[in-house]
């Protein structure tokens, strides 16, 4: 690029530290460049950071809890209206909730077996699937024809199922854990 003196237009020469017609000092070629690839990065920077704080930073959550099991979700889904609570006997314990929104419907029920001698994790495989690991915690991966899948897994004394109406809701739900009296 053909560069020009500031004080007189005269052309200057490649290398010159000085207009060879006037003496003025030309301006630092590489300090220009440098300021340039600067802001250029800073913008980038600046635009990368914003669409990475769209993209990976969760919106609103809400914490919520079926028996003594809490969950994480999106603060989008809205609780349905039923709750479903079943003793089978003084030792078996079953409740379950549901959530919805606009796409979505996810159902979460916790069978409580204390006391009971019941091996939480047998419970959970006796209701076969395929074993897989989902939340930390190992279980059973359960896919329903047209009808949504779910997870099976033990949690100490107690079998927790995540029924979601399309696979891609598991990524909604975090499971916090057992609330500890």
């Amino acid at each position: 690029m053909t560069e020009y003196c500031s004080k007189c237009g005269e052309k200057l020469k490649e290398d010159a530290l000085f207009c060879a017609n006037c003496g003025e000092k030309v301006p630092d070629r590489n300090k220009k460049f440098s300021i340039k690839y600067l802001i250029l990065i800073v913008v980038v920077a600046i635009v990368a950071v914003a669409i990475a704080s769209t993209l990976f930073i969760p919106g609103p959550t809400q914490i919520v809890k079926v028996d003594d099991v809490e969950f994480q979700l999106p603060a989008d889904y809205v609780r349905e209206p039923e709750r479903t609570e079943v003793s089978i006997d003084e030792n078996v314990k079953s409740t379950a909730m549901a959530w919805s929104n606009e796409k979505y419907f996810i159902e979460i029920g916790v069978t409580k077996t204390p006391g009971s001698g019941f091996d939480s994790e047998e419970v959970a495989a006796s209701l076969e699937g395929t074993p897989t690991k989902m939340y930390g915690y190992s279980g059973y991966y359960l896919e329903y024809e047209n009808q949504g899948a779910a997870f099976i897994f033990g949690l100490k004394d107690e079998v927790c199922m995540i029924y979601v109406s399309h696979p891609d809701a598991f990524d909604d739900v975090k499971v916090i854990g057992q609330i500890v009296d």
